[in-house]
């Protein structure tokens, strides 16, 4: 069973900030503004590793399993992009937790007993320690990707925000059919992810 993030992604237009969910993962936040073009779709997933299911994770470019995390934690945050093109990731852990985060992308599937299967791309250290991501990564419509958090060693986990930047958003999968209750508070979740939030000028945050 595949480890989510504690909560669901954000998807936001540049322009006016109204307010922040994560205060302690705001870094994250404004380096995902300030270094996305104006016109970007970003797409924000927070959660936790703590408590989550475990692997042994594999080394950055696939060549070989890691020696040291051999038994740690990791979330896979599942999503399709709704534009093809270049798209840019980068994840934050959070400075409380002080743990060294990891970041992993798969394409079509996921699975953490065979790791090397599907993957696109990792990194570790993305400038600094706590800072994972990567660049210019070639999305399709119609796949679901794996956006895999993680941590260098056994007891790498904590809070971590991943800002996910491009020409469109990066929208997690639908899997369960809602009491006719709770439809309007689906409908609005999706109208914060959807074609209609993109066309508005002003930015706005939702919450899934």
């Amino acid at each position: 069973m595949l480890g989510r993030g504690a909560s669901g992604p954000l998807c936001i237009r540049r322009g006016r900030l109204d307010m922040l969910k994560t205060i302690g993962l705001a870094g994250a936040l404004l380096l995902g503004l300030a270094a996305a073009p104006l016109q970007a779709a970003i797409t924000i997933f927070e959660g936790t590793t703590e408590g989550a299911p475990t692997w042994n994770r594999p080394l950055e470019d696939f060549s070989a399993l890691s020696a040291v995390g051999t038994d740690v934690a990791y979330v896979a945050d599942s999503f399709t992009v709704t534009v093809s093109g270049l798209y840019d990731f980068l994840e934050v852990a959070d400075a409380e937790d002080s743990w060294d985060n990891y970041l992993f992308l798969y394409a079509g599937s996921f699975d953490p007993l065979a790791p090397f299967a599907n993957g696109v791309v990792g990194n570790d250290d993305f400038g600094a320690i706590g800072i994972s991501g990567f660049t210019g990564i070639s999305l399709m419509t119609g796949i679901t990707y794996f956006a895999v958090t993680t941590g260098f060693g056994n007891f790498d986990f904590g809070k971590y925000a991943l800002v996910i930047t491009g020409p469109g958003a990066a929208v997690p999968p639908v899997t369960v059919v809602p009491e006719p209750a709770s439809w309007g508070m689906m409908l609005a979740g999706l109208g914060a992810v959807g074609y209609a939030l993109r066309r508005q000028k002003s930015l706005k945050i939702s919450f899934g």
